[in-house]
């Protein structure tokens, strides 16, 4: 996976969705008070151009009062709109892919196939070296990637289908990429998340 096809065709802002397109304008007036352009022409007032992203997220929080969560999304947007930032680009510089998928399965389910190694082992080609420890109320667990780049897993419960059968979706964060290996990182998720889906799928119906 780490070794990039430089024959594959596929830009990376193909590849990765802008911020923008991953959050409704409405939710974010409904969480903020105002949507994208009333926030950037704010920001461009203030100087935000020449601003790092922390700064950036530090005024949206401090003299503003947005959410912190709102805040970074914000931040990423405004970046990416002003070229400030490419699409899946971090602040550091380096590039990150991302993945999701909702299975049909129990969380408490779910949990042994992304903490244990040989569970995991079933669906992921790729050896992760474990970070963070699981606890009862955590929702998230971080990997080694190789090569120096982190792998986040994000578990949360999600309404039951209208038969009953419980659900959870898990969220994929590949971090620390370079910017030629995004749109094959990206596909190697999207990969593996279907093998895990149709694992969870067998061993639930042995």
């Amino acid at each position: 996976m780490a070794n990039h096809n430089e024959d594959q065709g596929e830009s990376l802002t193909g590849a990765v969705r802008p911020q923008s397109s991953m959050v409704s304008e409405s939710a974010l007036v409904a969480a903020t008070g105002r949507g994208r352009e009333e926030w950037f022409a704010l920001l461009d007032e203030a100087g935000a151009k020449e601003w790092d992203h922390a700064q950036i997220a530090r005024w949206l929080g401090g003299k503003h009062e947005v959410d912190a969560w709102w805040a970074q999304g914000l931040t990423v947007s405004y970046e990416q709109s002003r070229g400030l930032r490419e699409p899946g680009q971090r602040p550091d510089g380096s590039f990150g892919a991302s993945s999701s998928k909702t299975l049909q399965v129990d969380i408490d389910q779910l949990w042994p196939y992304l903490l244990d190694e040989d569970h995991r082992r079933e669906w992921l080609d790729l050896e992760l070296q474990q970070r963070s420890k699981r606890s009862s109320s955590t929702k998230s667990v971080r990997f080694d990637g190789g090569e120096g780049t982190r792998v986040a897993f994000y578990v949360d419960a999600q309404a039951p289908t209208k038969s009953g059968v419980p659900r959870c979706k898990i969220s994929i964060e590949h971090t620390r990429l370079q910017r030629e290996a995004v749109v094959e990182t990206k596909e190697f998720w999207k990969v593996a998340l279907n093998n895990l889906a149709e694992l969870l799928t067998r061993d639930s119906s042995e």
